[in-house]
């Protein structure tokens, strides 16, 4: 069982990974655990899920313990889920906020192949990639 998390300490604990290469077979571990370095791993951690024993869930597990929302939902602390293709195409991207009035851009945090643990602005629903990316809202996070 996953206990209830409020999106500040999501935000909090995303914040915990900083300077931490990208890598789909390595872990890090800081006071939350230990994880796998890649998207679904840094989410995982974020959002307190077992880390054990692959270091987290993998970005198709996610879907599993969370709920699709609209666009017009999304709140700090939500994420967008691209599930398709295989393991180095598919991603997930923590929502920050919104940093228009338009909706067309948002803050994002996420761990990224070349990058590592990024905080940047994307444009909706990720830089030029329109099919794919669905909001979600994970099951346990309070209102």
């Amino acid at each position: 069982m996953v206990r209830p998390i409020s999106r500040g300490e999501a935000l909090s604990r995303a914040a915990s990974w900083r300077e931490v290469p990208y890598s789909q077979t390595a872990f890090h571990t800081n006071s939350h655990g230990t994880y796998r370095t890649d998207c679904s791993g840094f989410v995982s951690m974020v959002f307190g899920l077992p880390d054990v024993p692959h270091g987290g869930l993998n970005t198709v597990d996610l879907l599993r313990v969370s709920t699709r929302i609209a666009k017009d939902e999304l709140l700090p602390a939500d994420v967008l889920i691209d599930p398709h293709g295989d393991r180095t195409t598919r991603h997930v991207v923590l929502f920050g906020a919104w940093v228009d009035a338009g909706r067309t851009h948002y803050l994002a945090l996420e761990q990224c192949a070349g990058l590592g643990t990024v905080r940047r602005t994307l444009a909706y629903p990720y830089q030029g990639r329109s099919a794919g990316y669905l909001p979600y809202r994970l099951d346990h996070v309070l209102p």
